[in-house]
């Protein structure tokens, strides 16, 4: 709540005495928050003039007019060769002749070209001057302006050139000649060449007026007739003379205080402030309210409090330095960042209220448009529904483009609801795009830092456990057999009880699997591991075996203390036994004990009982696949009755009073257990000349 109020305040009380119109100010002005204020008409318009004179003209390429134009200056050049070889006929003759064919031809410019000593490399010369010209083209036409580039149109393609590379068609004689002077002509033949020449070229470029006038009125309309301030702008530097333009600037802020508040009697302020401070704690009180109905393990635990809480203040900063920078647009503001972090590490139902906190508080920060929150509600309820559930790392980036598109969307969508040019929000996109791409590549960065810190475990950390190479697992293999078995197991017990009632399956399963690791150390003391060998409790009295049997829990702590295991999973290896009885030894204690008082409660698991669901759900699934092993025959009738009565034992015995199973969760866990027990003590058949029971039919039963 202070941090909301620091970041997002109400305008405080400014002295809004500004200085007028050719004042000298005698303090320096700036923004006290984000704002736009209008420029003087003359500037934009002037703006505009110097915009529209920038703008490159448009001019469309005539197909096919270079080709015929050389195809005209080759027909001229074949009839020329000809008539030069006439040696018998006079030069004035043989102009007169070629000037009835090319009448728009000088005879004085004829009659010089067959003066030429060497007519073929002058025609050279020239043709290689026309296509030169015809190549970077020749414009018919070009307005006044101080552009230094054409934009030419070719059909549906368009392209960019310097101004300098093309010809004007008033400027061809020039053109003409001083390319054939480079050509090598000298200046006299240059000068009748480039006249001769002209005739010949027809403008290849047309100047297009409705073109370009479209282009200039769309340059127009990005010239900005409002200046947008920043939080902290100046404004007015002290002792600067006051424009016109800036005593318009503090105009428009003067306005702003007023609507806002800040100017006027001071109690208005303080019920402002109120009211808003009233607001928020609202609105943080029912989200606590939720919390405490829906996820109260967040509220007890003082490092998961903490960071929400430093999660939240976070946002809210980011919040507010997107919110100051009016020209990134409202989708700048990193809700999907927050939604995914608390998503991932507390899961969906702490996402949801979370991202309803965050747009409600935003509700009440001053400037905010009702359709940014909509929006910010769209963006954040589908971030959180895209992770909610991760069981693979590209989820993340089905994440980003599905946000991306989203984002994208909803600035068209709220542009063109409010009336704004939904083309022109080049910012707005670009920051709509990189917020989703920003979010999840810092929430996969952060996750792995703030896991530890926080002590939970996200589904990405556990899909990692529960990979079997992992170095303990690949150990218990080694080294305990029958317990990596036994883990085994149970984790597949176990998960599809969790699934069957909605609890957290993946932690259910990587519990699972870690559950025994204590064991590693004395794997010979457990039943699973002697493979029918001698049984090592019969050397010990029923105390010691229960105090040996009982180490495992201590040692799977240190054990996974040691291997860095997530607490959530360590918390699976003292729960699953609870603080039940190891009744095998009790009995045995009794038995051989003659006038001696027996403790129960010497024979007892450290626990502490179930906290979860998910720890009493291994207890049970534990439990089950130990009794059912027991069975001789192991029919379904009698699996089903065993497991009841495992179930029930618990229950009864007050185990899992703490863990929030209701007796429906029960009913299905039971349930869940009798076709998985079922398939995995199937009934085996003896094969032809086999003894039922030997190991041989065994070993083939089993294959």
């Amino acid at each position: 709540l202070v941090i909301f109020q620091l970041l997002f305040p109400l305008i405080p009380r400014v002295d809004s005495a500004f200085p007028g119109v050719g004042e000298i100010a005698e303090r320096e002005v700036r923004a006290p928050f984000a704002f736009s204020a209008p420029l003087l008409e003359r500037d934009v318009e002037m703006r505009r003039l110097q915009k529209v004179l920038v703008e490159p003209p448009a001019v469309k390429r005539l197909p096919g007019e270079q080709n015929r134009v050389m195809a005209r200056f080759n027909d001229w050049r074949t009839a020329f060769m000809m008539h030069s070889a006439l040696v018998e006929v006079s030069a004035e003759e043989r102009a007169e002749l070629l000037t009835m064919r090319f009448p728009e031809l000088a005879a004085v410019d004829l009659d010089a070209a067959f003066e030429l000593a060497d007519p073929a490399g002058f025609c050279d010369a020239v043709q290689t001057t026309l296509a030169g010209i015809m190549s970077t083209g020749v414009v018919d036409n070009l307005p006044p302006g101080n552009y230094e580039k054409v934009l030419v149109i070719s059909g549906a393609s368009e392209i960019t050139v310097d101004v300098e590379s093309l010809t004007l068609q008033g400027e061809l004689p020039q053109r003409l000649t001083g390319n054939l002077r480079d050509r090598g002509l000298p200046a006299e033949t240059a000068g009748w060449a480039g006249s001769l020449a002209r005739v010949f070229v027809k403008p290849n470029l047309i100047f297009s007026p409705e073109e370009t006038q479209a282009r200039r009125d769309r340059s127009r309309l990005l010239v900005p007739s409002e200046r947008e301030f920043i939080k902290g702008e100046r404004i007015v530097g002290r002792g600067d003379r006051v424009t016109e333009q800036e005593a318009g600037f503090l105009g428009i802020l003067h306005q702003e205080l007023i609507a806002r508040g800040s100017i006027g009697a001071a109690g208005t302020l303080f019920w402002r402030n109120l009211a808003r401070l009233l607001l928020a704690a609202g609105a943080l009180l029912l989200f606590a309210w939720i919390g405490w109905l829906h996820f109260r393990e967040i509220f007890t635990s003082l490092r998961s409090l903490i960071a929400v809480t430093i999660t939240f203040a976070v946002f809210l900063l980011a919040a507010s330095f997107a919110l100051d920078q009016p020209s990134l647009g409202p989708f700048a503001v990193p809700l999907p960042l927050l939604a995914i972090l608390v998503t991932v590490l507390f899961k969906g139902r702490v996402g949801y209220p979370m991202t309803g906190l965050a747009v409600a508080l935003l509700a009440i920060v001053p400037g905010v448009a009702p359709s940014w929150l909509l929006a910010w509600l769209f963006s954040g309820l589908v971030s959180v529904t895209m992770v909610r559930r991760i069981r693979q790392r590209d989820q993340f980036y089905k994440a980003i483009a599905v946000l991306v598109v989203l984002q994208v969307f909803l600035i068209l969508i709220v542009r063109l609801a409010t009336g704004t040019a939904a083309v022109s929000a080049g910012n707005e996109y670009f920051a709509g795009v990189l917020s989703p791409i920003a979010s999840v590549a810092l929430a996969l960065f952060l996750l792995p830092v703030i896991e530890p810190l926080v002590g939970v475990s996200s589904d990405l950390t556990l899909l990692e456990l529960s990979d079997l190479n992992h170095p303990l697992l690949k150990r218990m293999a080694l080294e305990s057999q029958g317990t990596f078995h036994h883990c085994q197991v149970v984790a597949q017990l176990a998960e599809n009880a969790a699934r069957s009632i909605g609890a957290n399956s993946l932690l259910t399963r990587v519990g699972s699997l870690f559950h025994d690791i204590g064991k590693m150390n004395k794997p010979e003391y457990y039943v699973e591991n002697q493979a029918g060998g001698r049984n090592r409790h019969d050397e010990l009295s029923p105390n010691m075996s229960a105090l040996v049997v009982a180490s495992h829990v201590k040692d799977g702590i240190e054990m996974g203390v040691k291997w860095r295991l997530p607490q959530a999973v360590i918390d699976f290896i003292p729960e699953h036994h609870g603080t039940s009885v190891m009744k095998y030894f009790y009995h045995k204690a009794l038995e051989s004990a003659e006038n001696e008082t027996v403790k129960v409660d010497d024979f007892r698991y450290p626990g502490p009982r179930p906290q979860s669901r998910e720890t009493a759900i291994l207890m049970l699934a534990d439990a089950v696949e130990a009794s059912t092993r027991s069975l001789t025959k192991p029919t379904p009738g009698r699996i089903r009755e065993m497991t009841k009565q495992v179930v029930d034992d618990r229950m009864l015995s007050g185990e899992l009073d703490e863990c929030q199973l209701t007796l429906s969760d029960l009913a299905r866990i039971r349930e869940s257990f009798i076709p998985l027990l079922t398939g995995i003590h199937h009934a085996r058949i003896t094969y032809p000349g086999q003894r039922e029971g030997s190991p041989a039919a065994e070993s083939k039963g089993d294959s």
